[in-house]
């Protein structure tokens, strides 16, 4: 049986306006799973899905903990709802994480989790640009899981934190400007 796609994005600093133009790029016929995980203030994550909604040919919300989704969708996490699970029944959903992270959401929480899930799915992570280091350690366990991981290069990344420590630690397969991302995401 051909598995699902799933797609991961992971982005801070400069992100919303990368996460826009993948988005507005995805065809009305695009049948996968979009999960993302932007450094972002919970108070400001609801007039961005609105905004995102208005760009994008698929469905934008914001994830509810234990509310399972699945088909085509983009699912923005929220807050601490970032440890993903799947059952057979009802497909994908978000819980809250555990771990304490000063980044919110998390990530490393999301990627990380989503490596018990290569077994069900095919698995594209993306980590674009930003601040620090989040998603690097869960890069490198979606890539030792089987995962495709790709990262946003120096040249089109607003801060090159994020994808340099990704790379850094060999997590990602490929480095990628943000073009040839949205490209690889549409042919996944």
């Amino acid at each position: 049986m051909k598995k699902k796609k799933l797609i991961l994005i992971g982005s801070s600093t400069g992100g919303p306006g990368h996460l826009e133009k993948i988005l507005s790029a995805l065809p009305r016929d695009f049948s996968s799973t979009v999960i993302i995980a932007q450094h972002i203030a919970h108070v400001f994550l609801p007039s961005m899905i609105k905004s995102m909604n208005t760009r994008c040919a698929i469905e934008v919300i914001e994830a509810v903990e234990n509310k399972s989704f699945q088909g085509p969708l983009v699912v923005f996490a929220s807050k601490n709802i970032t440890n993903l699970h799947y059952n057979p029944v009802n497909g994908l959903y978000l819980r809250k994480c555990t771990e304490p992270s000063h980044y919110q959401p998390c990530v490393d929480s999301l990627f990380s989790s989503a490596s018990k899930l290569c077994t069900h799915y095919d698995v594209l992570a993306c980590l674009l640009t930003g601040i620090g280091d989040d998603g690097a350690q869960g890069m490198l366990s979606l890539s030792k899981a089987g995962a495709l991981c790709v990262n946003e290069n120096e040249q089109s990344s607003i801060v090159y934190g994020m994808p340099k420590a990704a790379y850094d630690l060999g997590a990602s397969s490929q480095e990628l400007s943000l073009d040839h991302i949205i490209t690889k995401i549409i042919a996944f």
